[in-house]
């Protein structure tokens, strides 16, 4: 049984200072105007619909926007308010992992600044997306384990389970951590770990939780596996080693100064020797990920750990002097707007334009497309959303009461859909329908209407439905990614309410198996 050094004490200062640093980053990006990305439109609507599951993934998501909504509101300030929460725990926690290293307050300094100033970590907390949580939920299973092997007390297994099951319901991901922290295990001398009978109540507890998920998967036809699938042909395909590999070594700058020599150290170092399965793990996942064509960010979630070990080292390296590794991170402010828009946009703009021409600085610019462009395209996707629902509502609220009592409204993607809903109490207007992502799983079977009101992001042919059917209105503001087209839709051909039921059951038979 491995026996513990004595744990150092918090360092209340330096954690206080580095979670008022990381409020007040977060809080400049909010006040700089900028709306919700089209991502979070979508979980942000997931939450008036709480179910065991999504066809994005697990339900965490959903149900921590319903919880959020329910407390603070559904305003742009109330979105980002769980997530910086979950920041500002991670940091607490990153800082608690470093004491059951042994490390004391300048191991925690170092660890926490540099998790601070990355920029993978600034824009993760930034957007109300299940990546934010994911790396929480990786970081607590980091930390059950050193527990484990500091303690290896019953409920040490039984936290490991409870983490473990909520990362499943959080992100199937974390499966990709677990299997690596697994192989890891079996690399060291803390194998012996795995003969405890408490292992097997830990998995028992971690699939308990994830059950109810589980199921919800096989009612549905496992829309995961279509997801995958998708994501494979489209995206993952398109991954070559390099593309996977050299970000590694980016994504937070200079930070590679501390979670580097973290690795190392884990491995090679007689005091964080009996913790030598993180470093193993992260080797796994690595190789994992690669052998599986995954996307470089899908590794987030493991450097926490390292960042962990890399306070560590640096403070044994060059005790009282240890604080000065902090300096140059500084240099990560160069790169920080990219990851948390902590610029306006206008401004954050120019200085992509001036990075880009100057300096060379391309990936934050290039979108999925593959072109490179004077903005990013997660901030281009934080455009353009209220004002096509401006215009949607213009046009409503011009009809007769009688024709907006028929009158449905439908999102083409999800993007459209969320941003109806989210705004559909400041403009006064129906609950949205869409058939795109989520929105497919509460879309009405049994509506009455004779006229609709479409918004999408393409140009509209003639209907199979409706006589007339004319652009009303289009838009694309200064910044923007989406352009949105508004059609209105009437004078039906057919019995268009039986159609639709016809419709909305054709596409669950297809895409859920109902």
């Amino acid at each position: 049984m491995h026996t513990p050094t004595p744990k150092p004490g918090l360092f209340q200062k330096g954690l206080f200072g580095l979670l008022a640093a990381k409020t007040l980053l977060h809080l400049t990006a909010i006040l700089n105007g900028y709306g919700l990305h089209r991502d979070e439109y979508l979980y942000l609507a997931e939450g008036h619909h709480p179910l065991w599951g999504y066809m994005e993934g697990p339900p965490v998501i959903g149900w921590v926007a319903g919880i959020s909504q329910l407390i603070f509101g559904g305003t742009i300030w109330a979105a980002k308010i769980p997530v910086l929460i979950i920041g500002l725990l991670s940091l607490w926690l990153l800082c608690e992992m470093v004491r059951e290293l042994g490390g004391g307050k300048h191991a925690q300094l170092i660890a926490g600044a540099g998790w601070l100033l990355s920029p993978v970590y600034l824009g993760s907390n930034a957007l109300f997306q299940p990546v934010s949580f994911n790396q929480f939920c990786w970081l607590l299973t980091g930390l059950a384990l050193v527990r484990l092997i500091n303690y290896q007390r019953p409920k040490d297994w039984y936290i490991l389970g409870g983490v473990a099951g909520l990362g499943l319901m959080t992100k199937y991901s974390i499966v990709f951590y677990l299997f690596s922290l697994l192989a890891g295990l079996l690399l060291t001398e803390q194998r012996s770990l795995l003969r405890s009978k408490h292992l097997w109540r830990s998995v028992g507890i971690a699939l308990v939780m994830w059950l109810p998920n589980l199921w919800w998967q096989f009612n549905h036809g496992f829309p995961v596996m279509a997801h995958m699938q998708e994501l494979s042909e489209t995206q993952l395909v398109n991954m070559s080693a390099m593309d996977f590999l050299v970000p590694q070594f980016l994504f937070h700058a200079l930070g590679v100064l501390i979670w580097l020599p973290g690795l190392v150290y884990l491995i090679r170092s007689k005091q964080l020797r009996p913790y030598r399965s993180l470093a193993f793990a992260y080797i796994i996942l690595i190789a994992l990920l690669l052998l599986l064509n995954g996307k470089a960010y899908y590794t987030f979630g493991a450097y926490t750990s390292l960042f962990a070990a890399g306070g560590c080292y640096w403070a044994q390296r060059l005790g009282e002097k240890s604080w000065w590794v902090v300096l140059p991170l500084a240099a990560n402010f160069i790169l920080i707007p990219f990851g948390l828009p902590v610029l306006p946009v206008d401004k954050m703009q120019q200085y992509s334009i001036f990075t880009r021409d100057n300096l060379g600085m391309t990936a934050g610019l290039r979108w999925e497309d593959g072109t490179v462009r004077d903005l990013s395209q997660d901030y281009a996707d934080m455009h353009g959303w209220e004002e096509m629902v401006a215009k949607v509502a213009e046009f409503y609220h011009q009809l007769p009461p009688e024709e907006q009592a028929t009158c449905m409204i439908e999102g083409g993607n999800y993007g459209h859909a969320g941003a109806l809903s989210f705004f559909r109490h400041k403009y006064d207007l129906p609950e949205a329908v869409s058939f795109d992502a989520s929105f497919l799983l509460w879309v009405p079977e049994q509506v009455e209407f004779d006229r609709q009101i479409i918004l999408d992001d393409s140009p509209q042919g003639p209907s199979d439905y409706f006589s007339v059917v004319s652009l009303i209105d289009s838009t694309h503001t200064p910044y923007a990614r989406e352009t949105g087209f508004i059609y209105y839709r009437k004078q039906p051909k057919t019995d268009v309410s039986q159609a639709w039921t016809d419709i909305v059951r054709a596409r669950r038979a297809a895409q859920l198996g109902e």
